[in-house]
């Protein structure tokens, strides 16, 4: 497997076959599904250049969780006091695409570290205001 482009292996949770033929340089994590009469779902995960952190581009639904799960594995393995997910080219995410973002900041916070949201979509916001309690350990950037 490729290595982490901020040191280290890829995680052995992101199965070979997610990882994108250009490498870690390129993109961490993609995933293209379509099936038979299935709208095309897409996935990916992109390091950022400016920042430790990832940009998420797609929807996170129950087609593309494990892609998610994946890309959450690798982002809270970045090392930096703060690590940043970009949201901006993320459309929607699920209720448990929002409850992977929870344990990706938990398990962040239990390494005295934190996990900062950017420009996060309308349906987190809406999900975080249907379960307050759960989702308060998610922060978003001013």
């Amino acid at each position: 497997m490729p290595p982490h482009p901020h040191g280290g292996p890829v995680p052995p949770s992101v199965p070979s076959a997610l990882l994108d033929d250009l490498g870690w340089p390129d993109a961490v994590v993609r995933l293209a599904h379509t099936g038979p009469g299935a709208a095309a779902a897409s996935l990916s995960a992109l390091p950022l250049c400016d920042r430790p952190g990832a940009l998420l581009r797609g929807s996170c639904d129950i087609d593309t969780r494990p892609v998610l799960c994946a890309a959450l594995g690798v982002v809270t393995r970045i090392p930096g006091r703060v690590v940043h997910l970009d949201l901006a080219a993320v459309p929607f995410l699920d209720t448990a695409a929002v409850a992977a973002l929870v344990q990706a900041t938990a398990t962040l916070t239990g390494q005295g570290r934190r996990l900062l949201l950017h420009h996060p979509p309308y349906s987190l916001r809406k999900v975080v205001e249907m379960f307050p309690d759960e989702c308060a350990a998610l922060e978003v950037a001013a």
